[in-house]
């Protein structure tokens, strides 16, 4: 992903397969669309996206059709919307990795999902609102939007 100029509006939105995520890209979709912005979709690749088993012969193979798979489901949130996005993937820290692209990109903000059902928010959404120079924003599951 090249850096973007500054004077260009981009958005960045944290995905991986939760609900909330997924509110998240829709919302953050939907003012991508409304300030004419980029909208950078960022999958930060976990465990989460590797088989249980760390001895299977495809365990590699299975994380690439797992990332793949996400990525499709990217896309069909976003297809037909007009949108100049990409499907951003990174390694290692989610909040760190996420800060950096919004940072590497300008963002006017970065969007992430958040889940009503925690006590707490997770440790991406306070790294993220406590750490980030750029806005947070948090969509819960529940905005509404489609």
């Amino acid at each position: 992903m090249a850096a973007e100029a500054p004077g260009r509006p981009c958005l960045v939105a944290g995905y991986d397969r939760c609900p909330a995520a997924q509110a998240a890209v829709r919302y953050a979709a939907d003012l991508a669309g409304r300030l004419g912005a980029r909208l950078l979709v960022v999958h930060v690749v976990g465990l989460a996206d590797y088989p249980i088993d760390p001895d299977a012969a495809d365990w590699e193979a299975q994380a690439r059709s797992t990332v793949a798979a996400e990525h499709g489901q990217v896309r069909d949130l976003l297809d037909g919307r007009g949108l100049d996005w990409e499907f951003v993937l990174e390694r290692g820290d989610p909040a760190a990795r996420l800060a950096e692209v919004a940072d590497r990109a300008h963002a006017v903000m970065t969007v992430i999902g958040a889940q009503r059902h925690r006590l707490a928010a997770g440790p991406v959404t306070r790294h993220l609102t406590r750490h980030s120079r750029r806005p947070v924003l948090l969509v819960p599951v529940e905005s509404g939007l489609r």
